[in-house]
């Protein structure tokens, strides 16, 4: 198996990442070179931040920071617009909302990651942040 290195985020984990869970251990892993997501993704978040700060008693502007501190490279749809056509097909049915970052995925070739069990069968390799904690973890001595 090619070294894991990069990979398309799906909202889930940039969520999770945003309330202190395990997905922030991925992010800031030394193994991951590229983490990209698209603006859609991002678009997504943002209407949870005020949510996801009285849920964990810290102000919404720091939890935007947080957001804009994540070693995201974030695409716009003009980018992968060449793949919106397959990934509707491959997921448009079970979830419209994730086309765009599925379309990311087979644009770059990328595993995606992602807690959306919807992604499954769709034809691309597909992580949990359990999976990547297990994956990244370095080899036991």
């Amino acid at each position: 198996m090619k070294p894991l290195d990069k990979l398309v985020v799906d909202a889930n984990p940039i969520i999770s990442a945003l309330l202190g869970g395990a997905a922030l251990q991925v992010f800031w892993s030394p193994s991951l070179k590229e983490l990209v997501t698209t603006q859609f993704t991002i678009n997504e978040v943002l209407p949870y931040l005020s949510r996801l700060a009285k849920k964990i008693s810290v102000p919404e502007a720091l939890l935007r920071l947080e957001l804009d501190l994540l070693p995201l490279t974030i695409y716009e749809k003009d980018f992968y617009q060449g793949q919106i056509t397959e990934a509707t097909t491959r997921i448009g049915d079970r979830d419209p909302k994730d086309v765009d970052v599925l379309a990311l995925a087979l644009t770059l070739g990328y595993p995606l990651w992602s807690n959306d069990h919807d992604f499954e069968g769709t034809g691309i390799v597909l992580f949990t942040t359990a999976s990547l904690l297990k994956h990244l973890q370095p080899e036991a001595s």
